[in-house]
């Protein structure tokens, strides 16, 4: 009785710790978006004075213990702001290089500054008039023109008018809001892959459908915020529904243990009672067997011994009567009350064994990719965590590698994005297929893909990768009528002394960068 109680008390704190696992998980995420929302505000910081204070309210709301409701009003707020800067990005940007050109003709026209100045200037205002749209592909273009001013400045052969201050101010200033572009495209990026995460459960959601649309589509910066919203939503929905489920199961269970625990206490006095009728029955038996002995040692006459004996024998057979009928009821009140337990305890263990295939379908949709059913970057940051400190343990060789499907923007921006999906999934394939059984590979974002390589060198990473980038280039692609040719651009890296998770992926990460750089469809090892 004890070790069935004793497993049902043990198979109810299991399912607690699987319950407070998952929903640790699920608020993990929750803390991640409203992170994830509150650097989204900082970088708008600056832009608008009348935008800054809501900014910093709404980061109040998301700090700490989040208040959504509360979050949800400002985000209302700072939508009219936010639209007054959702196209100025790329105006600006070439507002600020021809404001930065005619600055440097200005410089060049002085007459007094020295000949390698004016030489500079000869060799920098080609490129100024190419007028990039990228802020970041400017900057250097405003360092150098800095420097021709400062260095003009320290000859003492030119003086900067109120034109040219105002000409780099506000070249300084699209700087901003070209950052605000980069950051937008990012925060488009990490939520298209956060509907990915929540979105296979929720199939039926019509919110979570038209956000991704609209992500797909492209949005502007009122829309962003609104996006991160409908989001939050979707995953307190799945939090709350969980712990509804969560709580229905450790209720019946509650429910099956108190039924238990009565069935035992009541078989525990049963049996007590059982035991002090047996105890009795004895002692008359005793009592009979000692009235026929005195009966046969006073007895004078045969006759009459005779009769004595035969009642006394009569009186002891029905205590052996009453003692048999005691067994049988004893029997079969222990075999109802082990019927009934069996009953309570194959309910309990279907009801557990439902709720653990839940746990485990949910544990595979957190940790798995939903368009290419590969592990998620949840799932590689667990695996990663238990490879690295078995290396740092056992000094066994470990290695990571990063694969990067290029020009992957015009496959959607030509041939849709279903073709892109297509294309994941199919890439995804033939990496796995190339790898071990003891190599382990997950989707980190977009297209690209990181591989955990145990037990391999530098030197060993070579040929599997050659091979894998190989076969992908050789895949017959057909979109639209049309045969396309896919690669990949592979950077790798193998953990040395003093290495963290962090250092190896970005050491990794700039072999790919390398890879790219030469050209693409290659690999590269650093």
């Amino acid at each position: 009785m004890n070790r069935i109680a004793k497993a049902s008390g043990a198979d109810a704190e299991s399912a607690k710790k699987q319950q407070q696992k998952l929903i640790r998980s699920l608020k993990h995420q929750i803390d991640m978006l409203s992170q994830f929302i509150v650097r989204t505000t900082n970088f708008y910081e600056g832009i608008n004075t009348t935008l800054d204070p809501e900014l910093k309210v709404l980061r109040g709301h998301l700090g700490g213990k989040a208040n959504f409701a509360l979050a949800e009003n400002s985000i209302s707020k700072l939508t009219g702001l936010m639209m007054q800067h959702s196209d100025l990005i790329k105006t600006e940007t070439q507002k600020a290089m021809t404001m930065l050109e005619a600055s440097v003709k200005k410089l060049q026209s002085k007459e007094n500054i020295s000949a390698d100045v004016k030489q500079d200037i000869l060799q920098l205002l080609p490129t100024l008039q190419s007028k990039s749209d990228s802020i970041f592909a400017s900057l250097p273009y405003f360092e150098k023109a800095m420097s021709l001013y400062s260095r003009a400045l320290e000859n003492g052969s030119v003086e900067v008018d109120e034109e040219n201050k105002a000409a780099l101010s506000s070249s300084s200033a699209s700087l901003s809001d070209s950052t605000t572009a980069a950051l937008h495209e990012q925060i488009t990026f990490e939520l298209r892959e956060l509907i990915n995460q929540i979105g296979n459960k929720r199939k039926g959601d019509k919110a979570l459908k038209e956000v991704s649309k609209k992500l797909l589509k492209g949005i502007n910066h009122q829309e962003l915020l609104e996006c991160c919203l409908v989001i939050i939503k979707a995953i307190l929905k799945d939090v709350i529904d969980e712990r509804k489920h969560a709580e229905n199961f450790i209720g019946e269970l509650h429910k099956s243990l108190i039924a238990a625990n009565k069935s035992v206490d009541e078989s525990k006095t049963q049996a007590e009672e059982q035991f002090k009728a047996k105890m009795e029955s004895n002692q008359r038996l005793r009592e009979h067997l000692g009235d026929i002995e005195l009966a046969v040692e006073k007895a004078s006459d045969l006759s009459w011994l005779k009769d004595e004996a035969n009642q006394y024998l009569q009186k002891m057979a029905k205590s052996v009567d009453d003692r048999e009928q005691v067994d049988q009821q004893e029997q079969k009140m222990l075999m109802a009350l082990l019927t009934e337990m069996q009953s309570q305890l194959t309910q309990l263990e279907n009801e557990a064994a439902s709720y653990k295939s839940r746990l485990m379908e949910q544990k595979y949709r957190n940790q798995h990719d939903p368009l290419t059913q590969v592990p998620n970057r949840i799932a590689y940051n667990e695996r990663i965590e238990k490879e690295y400190k078995r290396w740092k343990r056992n000094k066994e060789p470990l290695s990571l590698a990063v694969i990067d499907a290029d020009h992957f923007k015009q496959i959607n921006d030509n041939y849709g994005h279903a073709a892109g999906d297509k294309t994941l999934q199919v890439i995804a394939q033939h990496i796995e297929k190339g790898l071990r059984v003891s190599d382990f590979m997950a989707r980190w974002g977009g297209e690209e893909f990181v591989v955990i390589l145990p037990q391999s060198r530098a030197d060993d990473l070579i040929q599997p990768l050659e091979k894998i980038r190989s076969k992908i280039e050789k895949l017959p692609f057909r979109f639209k009528n049309k045969n396309v040719t896919i690669t990949v651009s592979i950077g790798a890296t193998s953990f040395s002394e003093g290495d963290t998770i962090e250092s190896a992926f970005e050491r990794a990460d700039s072999a790919l960068y390398e890879a790219k750089h030469m050209g693409r469809n290659r690999c590269v090892i650093f």
